[in-house]
């Protein structure tokens, strides 16, 4: 998940995309791989402490800082410790071998990078998976700049999996429309991120917050 510029709500839209598939019973493991500006951890509630970072250095192993996000199928990779090099990191051979076993542990793997335009780490990234959705925003990102951030994903090769226009205005009429349609969550499920603002604090499984088991053998038990 990436897009031109920042601030277009490309993390919101992975944290989302990621509780959505999740609810549908599909096993999912969202990565930060933002390493400059990390959100994930911010928007789920989660201690970002330990992550990526460390694992793809070698100090820890992935299982014991992946995290439990609510009482679904997911599971996420905050970003850790602020790394002097991310570009060089995020397209290491560790992270290659990475997202290899990552692919072996779930359903689907997400995905959330820096945007294309500002450094290389989106497109580092992108390389090694399967495709790219390029997240924009409606009123701020201009065709130069869409077209520029598809051209960088072009370059490399990397499958462009499509487009969103987020943050779109919806004329009144057809606001009525899908109002009709409303369903109301309940109130007892974790809370999901909307932008510009954090979710709440969401408590994680026991072994969770210790990090004792290790996470990626559980996502291979939980039912498809």
């Amino acid at each position: 998940m990436t897009s031109a510029l920042q601030g277009e709500g490309k993390t919101t839209l992975s944290c989302n995309l990621a509780i959505a598939l999740a609810e549908a019973g599909w096993r999912v493991l969202l990565v930060d791989a933002d390493l400059r500006r990390p959100k994930v951890d911010d928007y789920l509630g989660l201690d970002a402490g330990v992550g990526l970072t460390d694992v793809l250095v070698g100090d820890v192993k992935v299982g014991d800082v992946v995290q439990r996000w609510g009482d679904k199928s997911l599971l996420v990779l905050p970003s850790g410790s602020a790394p002097p090099n991310p570009s060089e990191l995020l397209g290491s051979k560790a992270m290659s071998d990475l997202l290899l076993a990552l692919r072996e542990s779930a359903d689907i793997v997400i995905i959330d990078t820096a945007p294309l335009l500002a450094v290389t780490d989106g497109v580092v990234v992108a390389v090694q998976a399967d495709g790219a959705l390029l997240v924009t925003q409606q009123g701020r990102t201009s065709r130069t700049q869409v077209a520029a951030a598809a051209r960088a994903l072009h370059s490399v090769s990397v499958r462009l999996l499509g487009c969103v226009l987020n943050m779109a205005k919806v004329a009144k009429a057809e606001a009525y429309q899908y109002e009709a349609y409303r369903v109301v969550a309940s109130t007892s499920t974790a809370s999901v991120p909307t932008d510009r603002a954090t979710s709440g604090r969401h408590s994680a499984s026991a072994d969770g917050v210790n990090g004792v088991a290790d996470h990626t053998q559980e996502l291979t038990r939980l039912p498809r």
